[in-house]
């Protein structure tokens, strides 16, 4: 069995060398032929004829043995065991109605799944999971290897994903928490994108679980500390108002950078402020340089390279032909 066959169609070149060869040696013998009389040839010339046919021979040989080499011969197997690293990577999304804000262009949602897309795009071959949550969290994309099916899940998520207002960051951790409490790895981590307008009481204790499962997050505060308006439009996507609240004052969005901070250093994670710059490098390469866990996927049997006795046989041939002199020595 050989692994690069292609290379056998060298062999078709084995005539002709032999035919080179074997006319190089018929002329050197006529050349000598027309000075020296075959009576007088061993008296007169120090030349060894045998040596040269010898020499052809062992070059030719050479020749075919390199060719073998080079098609890669294999016989005999091996186990071999594939290690596949990779991490496990939850994505969170805020989808409340405050991500419609127009601090960041388009909107604070869409800035958000650019970033996420580009995570997903530069980690391909990592177990990736998407969940959005606003007053309650669910999975839009269960975890999994899949990059195209990410990206389909995640082009569809609007504010409109959950029926239930507000912002429970918590539901999203815990989700996410024991989503990876059962794998017994260090390469687990959520990347919790949000506002960080939190409406709930219970974020200490999804912290809690987080740490108690090994779960790392790194927070991304979407928004801008000034705010913005959180626009209503009608079908056709144009603003007709702008969400006010029980007094019919317009409310005002800001980004609550120190809650996200907070649950990112708690947990041993880093917080990111997409506020200022455009941090989608950065964090993708955060996640992507991530401690990776090493899971063995399969064992397989696999066939054994054994062109290296075949390389040895051709170079043990060239340094042999070297040992044969042309010249006779003299007595």
């Amino acid at each position: 069995m050989f692994a690069d066959k292609i290379y056998l169609l060298l062999l078709l070149l084995l005539p002709l060398l032999a035919g080179f060869l074997y006319l190089t040696f018929r002329k050197r013998e006529f050349d000598l032929a027309l000075l020296v009389s075959r009576v007088n040839f061993l008296s007169l010339t120090n030349v060894n004829l045998n040596a040269y046919k010898i020499k052809n021979i062992l070059i030719f040989l050479a020749f075919f043995f390199i060719i073998i080499a080079l098609a890669r011969p294999q016989f005999g197997y091996k186990k071999r065991t594939i290690i596949k690293e990779s991490s496990e990577i939850v994505i969170s999304l805020d989808v409340s109605r405050s991500m419609l804000a127009q601090d960041l262009k388009p909107n604070r949602l869409e800035k958000a799944k650019d970033m996420v897309l580009k995570i997903v795009g530069e980690n391909s071959g990592e177990k990736i999971g998407i969940i959005v949550f606003a007053g309650s969290a669910m999975w839009q994309c269960p975890m999994t290897y899949d990059s195209q099916a990410l990206k389909m899940f995640l082009r569809s998520v609007e504010t409109t994903s959950l029926p239930i207002g507000g912002t429970q960051i918590s539901d999203a951790i815990t989700l996410a928490s024991k989503a990876v409490e059962k794998e017994l790895s260090n390469g687990k981590i959520m990347v919790l994108i949000s506002d960080g307008e939190d409406h709930d009481s219970g974020i200490k204790e999804a912290i809690n679980k987080a740490k108690k499962a090994g779960l790392k997050i790194i927070a991304v505060g979407i928004g801008t500390p000034n705010g913005s308006p959180i626009p209503v439009k009608d079908e056709s996507g144009i603003i007709k108002d702008y969400i006010k609240d029980r007094t019919g004052q317009i409310v005002v969005s800001k980004i609550n950078a120190n809650l996200l901070k907070s649950v990112a250093s708690e947990t041993g994670g880093k917080y990111f402020d997409a506020s200022v710059k455009d941090i989608s490098g950065e964090l993708s390469r955060a996640v992507r340089d991530l401690e990776k866990n090493k899971n063995k996927i399969s064992e397989r049997d696999s066939k054994i390279d054994r062109f290296q006795i075949f390389l040895f046989v051709a170079l043990l041939l060239l340094f042999i032909e070297l040992l044969f002199p042309v010249k006779r020595l003299k007595k």
